[in-house]
């Protein structure tokens, strides 16, 4: 579909200077900004009648059909959190609850702008099928680990060798879900493969004080970034969730490494984790993207919250209210994010993907309008989306969804599979 957006204020990427004018797109694609061109014939012209145009959002980590899991292992430790709840949750989950599971989050994303997500779950088909559905950018991410029934480096390459030439709007990336559940046989296999390919690597990494202190117990001294880099799974680059507890010396390791670190602040406060060093990251040159983790930990998905935490928990913990600003927490909200997971996107430019929000700039919370970069970081929220675009199609309009199903069929059936899920795991919501 051809669009016109017209009469529009247009973010083209943070920091540059907000211009007047239209957004022209063809197919999944850009093809023109700023002034009119009267040789476009559109296939739909809206009048935005002043509202923002910016670039859609990029969640670097999550596991989408975690939302499955939302609100039933709350108030938990890290460690009961996972061993005691979502372990035996996940033990019975089968390809459609993923599916449904991540058609519900991704109901979510659309209605707060996100338009490219890296997934790390299981069932990589079932949540492409979902993802395809809304013709979201997606970048699938391999978090098995050692206690996994199958051969974890056959799945991966067998998953990378479909994804990755499926269309450039996905990719597959090799990985495991951390060093602390993971053989050194499997860590340094999959590190193989992907240098056998040329592809970057994903896993969790330093999230808890615990997982930095075991690892240093196991591996002489090693932190995990060191460990990990011994073993040549950061050969190619990579992306790193979390990164909680990372030194001055593991940092500069990322950076020498070319690892993006995924900072996912939601979920890390709310399990008590604790804070990423990200001011210390932008000083070393490191270009840190955002996660918001899933819903089972989070608990809400929302990329205007986790901008707002990327950049005041760092105010806080340095005592300076100057540094990370809302010019770095936006990039790191879209062009970081679709530049490190290898999409042409992120930014409202010619040529790139025609993944667009649209932001109401008449709301109360936009208002007045000194400077909307601010505003959008330490003021705006998800209710300020009027409109997703994602690879050129419109995928919520003002309430409505177009997500290839019904959000009523949706919510159904993942209130149903959870109650399932819980039986089956004996535990109560």
């Amino acid at each position: 579909m051809k669009l016109r957006l017209y009469n529009a204020k247009i973010l083209t990427a943070p920091g540059e200077e907000i211009i007047n004018g239209e957004v022209r797109t063809d197919g999944d694609t850009i093809v023109g900004i700023g002034a009119a061109d009267p040789s476009f014939v559109a296939e739909r012209e809206i009048n935005c009648f002043g509202d923002l145009l910016m670039s859609g959002f990029c969640n670097a980590h999550t596991h989408a059909a975690m939302c499955l899991f939302r609100g039933i292992a709350d108030d938990l430790s890290l460690e009961d959190w996972l061993y005691e709840r979502i372990f035996p949750l996940e033990k019975n989950l089968t390809p459609d609850d993923i599916y449904w599971g991540t058609m519900l989050q991704i109901a979510e994303y659309v209605r707060n702008g996100i338009t490219c997500f890296a997934d790390m779950y299981f069932s990589p088909d079932a949540v492409y099928a979902a993802a395809n559905n809304a013709h979201l950018c997606l970048a699938l991410c391999c978090g098995e680990n050692s206690s996994a029934s199958f051969d974890v480096v056959r799945f991966i390459e067998e998953n990378y060798n479909k994804y990755s030439t499926l269309s450039d709007r996905v990719r597959y990336y090799p990985g495991v879900h951390a060093e602390y559940t993971c053989s050194e046989k499997l860590l340094t296999e999959v590190a193989d493969f992907a240098i056998e390919v040329g592809a970057k690597t994903y896993i969790h990494l330093s999230e808890t004080l615990k997982e930095v202190g075991d690892c240093t117990v196991r591996h002489g001294g090693l932190t995990p970034p060191q460990y990990l880099h011994k073993l040549g799974f950061f050969e190619n680059g990579g992306l790193a969730a979390h990164c909680v507890y990372c030194d001055k010396d593991d940092i500069a390791l990322l950076r020498q490494s070319g690892v993006t670190p995924v900072i996912n602040s939601g979920s890390n406060l709310k399990l008590a984790s604790g804070i990423a060093p990200v001011y210390s990251m932008l000083t070393a040159g490191l270009r840190p993207s955002l996660g918001t983790d899933g819903a089972a930990s989070n608990n809400a998905t929302s990329m205007f919250r986790e901008m707002y935490l990327y950049s005041c928990l760092q105010k806080q913990a340095m005592k300076d209210a100057s540094v990370v600003t809302a010019e770095e927490a936006l990039s790191a909200a879209t062009e970081n994010g679709y530049q490190a997971l290898g999409f042409r996107g992120g930014a409202i430019r010619k040529g790139n993907f025609a993944d667009l929000i649209r932001i109401d700039l008449r709301a109360p919370s936009m208002q007045p309008l000194a400077n909307i970069n601010k505003n959008l970081v330490y003021s705006a929220g998800d209710a300020n989306v009027r409109m997703t675009i994602s690879g050129g199609k419109i995928v919520y309009e003002d309430g409505v969804f177009h997500i290839g199903e019904s959000i009523e069929k949706i919510v159904s059936e993942c209130k149903r599979r959870q109650g399932h899920l819980l039986s089956e795991a004996g535990l109560s919501g």
